[in-house]
């Protein structure tokens, strides 16, 4: 069980620059379509866990960041203060 535990965590750590990665693109990608501010995306990448990361790599839609945890929000705040 153990070994598992290590294992999943090792796992978790490798995944996570990929996901940062695939998070600013996402961003980038998101104020592109939309005519905003895309500053603050390797920021974002940088800031946001994982679970935040999820939520906002569904981001599609303005009505979509209406539904965001704290969690989620609390990243877009620390790198976009004007949001």
């Amino acid at each position: 069980m153990k070994k598992l535990v290590v294992a999943l965590a090792v796992s978790g750590f490798a995944l996570t620059p990929v996901m940062a990665s695939e998070l600013e693109g996402h961003c980038e990608a998101y104020a592109a379509e939309n005519g905003s501010d895309a500053s603050g995306c390797s920021c974002l990448a940088e800031t946001a866990d994982a679970d935040a990361t999820a939520e906002l790599l569904a981001v599609e839609s303005e009505a979509d960041l209406e539904g965001l945890s704290d969690n989620a929000r609390g990243a877009i705040e620390a790198c976009f203060p004007a949001a």
